[in-house]
């Protein structure tokens, strides 16, 4: 936890009841140890997504489609593309964006998101919550896909705290938060980007690319 799990309790009994499909997925990811987004960070990506408007959003990291329901429902004027490697999730995906009524503003790709997409795809929101060693990668391939003025929305920045205290990490996770110390450091140090870190659900970081 990267705040009082009491405040953070609090503040996820404060998120406005989800839809019956939400709280399954929920409880599901609970059982099956699937990573989504925490709730907290949900509600202050809907509420940045209600605010910027994208018309085009591209999510990496699928899983079983429970974030990317959450932006289609935060951004209903918006195609949004997903991608992820895990096949069989993203088969629970679609189902799961089919029972949201959401696939028709979907495309769901079963693809290694560190192999990039064509130049021709263009878009105004990136979410970032795939492979944390992988993120630089990710956002140095698909941040000159990013119109001006759009928006970043990175999760897990903070990894259960372990990035203020990576000596705690164990020697199976200093790795990975070594390279997520080093991506928020690259992170803010994009010119084309202004970058502020929001201490909720597991640390998400919001990135604006300058116009």
């Amino acid at each position: 936890m990267i705040t009082n799990p009491a405040i953070d309790e609090y503040v996820s009994g404060l998120v406005p009841p989800r839809s019956p499909l939400l709280q399954r997925l929920e409880k599901e990811a609970r059982a099956e140890g699937i990573p989504i987004v925490q709730l907290p960070a949900a509600q202050v990506m809907r509420s940045y997504l209600l605010l910027h408007r994208p018309k085009h959003i591209l999510e990496v990291g699928t899983a079983i489609g429970y974030s990317t329901i959450w932006l289609a429902e935060a951004a209903p004027q918006a195609k949004i593309v997903t991608m992820d490697i895990d096949e069989e999730r993203l088969q629970r995906a679609r189902a799961n964006l089919s029972e949201a009524g959401v696939a028709d503003r979907v495309e769901v790709l079963f693809k290694d998101a560190t192999t990039g997409l064509p130049d021709s795809f263009r878009f105004d929101c990136l979410f970032i919550d795939a492979a944390k060693g992988q993120y630089r990668s990710f956002l140095d391939l698909y941040l000159p896909l990013l119109n001006p003025g759009g928006m970043v929305l990175t999760d897990n920045v903070l990894f259960r705290g372990l990035v203020a205290t990576p000596e705690e990490a164990g020697k199976r996770l200093r790795p990975m938060v070594d390279k997520l110390i080093g991506f928020n450091r690259y992170l803010v140090q994009q010119p084309e980007l202004e970058t502020a870190f929001i201490p909720v659900g597991d640390g998400l970081a919001v990135s604006f690319k300058k116009r």
